[in-house]
């Protein structure tokens, strides 16, 4: 049996393939103009489905000048469909689109022998901008045989409002390199799929945005790739599971702007994400935007030189070197807290992996670079009075911890002695804060086994509605343990950790080829009550890897 769509299975309105040749009422086609989009009724927001085909699909008996037909179950925007038809060995067309038909014309003879297979992209719409649901494909031969062979998958938690453009690579006979055979987009479920394949060794790889740039675009958007290199087709039905991951950004520097004689802002090309922050660098409130510290310039030039960085993998890079004019050494601008109406969150901190609250945390930040005193006080007040220590953390910034954050909501230190780096002295002899401290909700707890895996697993509870993290855990063991979890509905999710940062979700490399972390999670929500605790909650890996059998590599001209 022979599907079609991207998950392999029909869609609700069932295909209905005709053998009948055009009629002359559709050879009007040509010379239609196309129709205007309906009016009244409704609002669409369904998209075009594909209710015939003509000749059917796996017709082997193509003529050279053979027509093809799509009929869908509504009218189509004309200007959408020529971009979104692709045949595979490349063929130029000519299309013609009457209502909901549409019409294709070769404009070179379909070549004696050879298989083509047509790619309907979700490009195609009706008039209210509505996409296909999901790509499709059908298969013509000029006389040849049809290859049975198919991969189909899906990608994890994709988001249906960002296209994703899933491609199929061959390896090549001549330059022993795997080649762009064909794409398709991703449907709205998340599925995908290629069939008709003949024997061989493919790659599938998948990128936000398109594979136009590919594989350099893994780089600078969101990609999947699957855990294991090769996929051996040998008439036979290969099924893959994937996960988008953040790209493999190689951040540089694309702006530096001073804020002092001794203090600027370099913004990068992108955030660095979960990689380390290289040294000297200090987070802002703009993403993307660090502070740096220059503690000598002495030229009418400063190099802001970093040196190495790390990935999220921790491999490591070379930041280029960025320029700028030296700005004149005159700061007669005393620093200033740099607190949003004076408050400061203060944020849980835990012990145990999170199982145990220890205390609160709290940052104190400055507007520029500040020398304080070796010993600096914050005088507490509230339901009690206390004093904590400052701890300097950053050139900017000087932390206090409390163990029993709720007894208190205010708070003053002394700025005798906080300077500048210009020497320019702190204005208000007792600067005040406000302590932001919300006591977190009764939560309950999820524990369960993870199978199918070794080493090191990360596990994380992802939110059902926007698939944030909002807690996590590492574990050596078959087992784990998750706490701290608000009341409410959870995607679990758990994959193999690579790379030194534990909590990132790596999707591999294509050269050399790397593959992705094996994943498993779920396999439906799981609710969270307060102070409930929910044991059971496997997590299997074995759903996740191919389910036919990897065969040793083939040779393609068998």
């Amino acid at each position: 049996m022979r599907l079609n769509s991207p998950a392999m299975r029909r869609p609700r309105t069932p295909i209905i393939w005709i053998l009948a040749t055009f009629s002359a009422g559709c050879l009007l086609l040509w010379s239609c103009a196309a129709e205007k989009a309906p009016s009244g009724g409704p609002l669409d927001r369904a998209g075009p489905v594909i209710m015939q085909v003509s000749p059917p699909d796996g017709s082997r008996d193509l003529a050279p000048d053979q027509h093809i037909e799509i009929l869908f179950d509504e009218m189509v925007d004309p200007v959408s469909v020529p971009g979104s038809i692709v045949f595979s060995p490349e063929l130029e067309f000519t299309t013609r689109v009457r209502g909901r038909r549409v019409a294709i014309r070769p404009d070179q003879p379909f070549e004696t022998g050879q298989t083509y297979v047509l790619t309907l992209q979700r490009g195609i719409r009706d008039f209210r901008k509505n996409s296909m649901p999901a790509s499709w494909q059908f298969v013509f031969s000029a006389g040849g045989e049809i290859a049975t062979g198919l991969i189909t998958g899906s990608i994890a938690e994709a988001d249906s409002t960002r296209p994703v453009e899933v491609g199929l690579f061959a390896l090549s006979d001549t330059s022993a390199r795997y080649e762009l055979l064909r794409s398709v987009d991703l449907a709205n479920d998340g599925s995908f799929s290629f069939a008709y394949l003949q024997h061989g060794q493919y790659r599938v790889a998948a990128v936000e945005g398109g594979l136009s740039d590919f594989p350099q675009g893994i780089n600078r958007r969101p990609y999947a790739l699957p855990c294991r290199e090769q996929l051996v087709i040998r008439e036979d039905t290969i099924t893959v599971l994937m996960r988008l991951s953040a790209p493999l950004f190689q951040p540089q520097i694309s702006m530096v702007e001073w804020v002092t004689p001794t203090f600027l802002n370099v913004t990068f090309s992108s955030p660095f994400g979960e990689a380390p922050v290289p040294a000297g660098l200090f987070p802002t409130r703009q993403t993307g935007v660090y502070g740096y510290v220059v503690t000598s310039p002495d030229s009418d030039t400063t190099a802001i030189d970093l040196g190495l960085a790390h990935t999220q993998l921790g491999e490591t890079y070379l930041i280029e070197p960025f320029s700028v004019p030296t700005q004149a050494p005159v700061d007669t601008l005393p620093p200033v807290l740099a607190l949003a109406r004076g408050r400061v969150p203060l944020k849980l901190t835990f012990a145990d992996r999170g199982r145990f609250i220890t205390g609160a945390r709290g940052l104190i930040t400055f507007s520029e670079p500040v020398h304080t005193p070796d010993s600096l006080a914050l005088d507490l007040s509230g339901r009690d009075s206390a004093q904590v220590v400052l701890q300097p953390v950053s050139p900017f910034s000087l932390e206090f911890t409390l163990a029993e954050p709720e007894r208190f909501t205010r708070g003053s230190f002394s700025g005798a002695g906080i300077t500048d780096y210009a020497g320019n002295t702190v204005a208000d002899s007792l600067l005040s804060i406000t302590l932001a401290f919300e006591a977190r909700p009764a939560a309950g707890q999820l524990r369960g086994t993870v199978l199918g895996v070794s080493g090191s697993v990360v596990v994380g509870a992802l939110t059902r509605e926007n698939h944030q993290r909002v807690a996590s855990t590492v574990t050596d063991s078959a087992r784990y343990f998750l706490d701290g979890l608000a009341p409410g509905f959870y995607h679990i999710f758990a994959h193999q950790q690579i790379g030194p940062d534990a909590l990132s979700y790596y999707s591999g490399r294509w050269e050399p080829y790397q593959g992705a972390a094996p994943f498993g999670e779920y396999f439906e929500p799981v609710e969270v009550r307060a102070r409930w605790e929910v044991d059971g909650i496997d997590i299997n890996f074995n759903a996740g890897i191919f389910e036919a059998a990897q065969e040793a590599p083939v040779d393609r001209k068998d």
